[in-house]
């Protein structure tokens, strides 16, 4: 990995979930000073737009909503080519009987329930109502004959009663055969515009430091999480964080701009959003 470069003064966004520690661990060093904001995905959308912090993982619905108003960091994403064990549709009834039911959405996702408002309108042509609530699983089920879940809460979750579960990553990829791309790294454009050079250093360091905890996800889930072998969650710690995608390549831009194209055509975005990175260092 490359040596670390000192970075000062950086507002940087965190999700609070185990799919981004190959991202933020070891990332920064005593000689860094970092605000870090930790909390849920559509928490750091927000703070990204009233400029709380300059760098995050945005949603790539929050992308898509405002294109204007960001630069993304090339090659990174949270993505999934099949399954990603941790956007879950809970359900009292297969999902084939939910034509015209209240299905009850996370509160803390944006890219999640845009998913699933396509699936359900375009691929299933059903016609449903939504509300929101960020209750426990138990709880939203208790409002609607479905829920979406996401992130450690998806990932972890046992019921105590029967429910169908579906991965709307899974649903997604048997559709067009293509992975999804939940989040973006961004920079908000108004501050790439005034410190394009530490924006540069940022996302070298960024991606350098992603690529080297990749390489070991036993050390990586042993140093940041504390899990060892011996520990029930390890495993499907290891297997989770394995069958993300963490890349953006040809696949999963394809899959990106068919997302965007399905949310304009339902009127979740008023326009399909152009793609504009920073330009990759050679």
């Amino acid at each position: 990995m490359e040596d670390k470069v000192a970075l000062k003064s950086l507002r940087i966004g965190m999700i609070s979930f185990i799919n981004t520690i190959p991202f933020y661990h070891q990332l920064f060093d005593k000689r860094d000073s970092v605000l870090l904001k930790e909390g849920v995905p559509a928490q750091i959308n927000q703070w990204m737009q009233s400029g709380e912090v300059d760098f995050a993982p945005i949603s790539s619905m929050e992308y898509a909503l405002h294109p204007d108003q960001y630069v993304l960091l090339p090659d990174l994403c949270i993505g999934s080519r099949d399954f990603s064990r941790s956007v879950l549709l809970l359900s009292h009834e297969k999902i084939e009987g939910l034509n015209e039911e209240t299905i009850v959405l996370t509160s803390k996702s944006l890219s999640s329930r845009a998913l699933l408002k396509i699936l359900l309108k375009v691929k299933y042509r059903f016609d449903n109502f939504f509300v929101e609530s960020d209750d426990t699983p138990e709880k939203m089920l208790q409002k609607g004959k479905a829920a979406l879940v996401i992130g450690d809460e998806a990932l972890f979750y046992k019921s105590r009663e029967f429910v169908y579960k579906y991965d709307l990553s899974e649903l997604w990829w048997n559709w067009h055969q293509l992975p999804f791309c939940f989040s973006l790294w961004a920079v908000r454009k108004e501050f790439f515009l005034r410190q394009p050079q530490v924006v540069m250093e940022f996302y070298k360091k960024l991606k350098a430091n992603t690529e080297h905890n990749l390489l070991d996800l036993e050390s990586l889930i042993r140093d940041s999480l504390g899990y060892t072998l011996a520990d029930d969650y390890f495993s499907a710690v290891f297997g989770y964080l394995f069958n993300l995608n963490y890349y953006i390549d040809e696949p999963m831009l394809k899959g990106l701009n068919i997302f965007y194209e399905y949310a304009q055509r339902i009127g979740l975005v008023p326009k399909v959003a152009q793609l504009k990175f920073l330009e990759s260092p050679r």
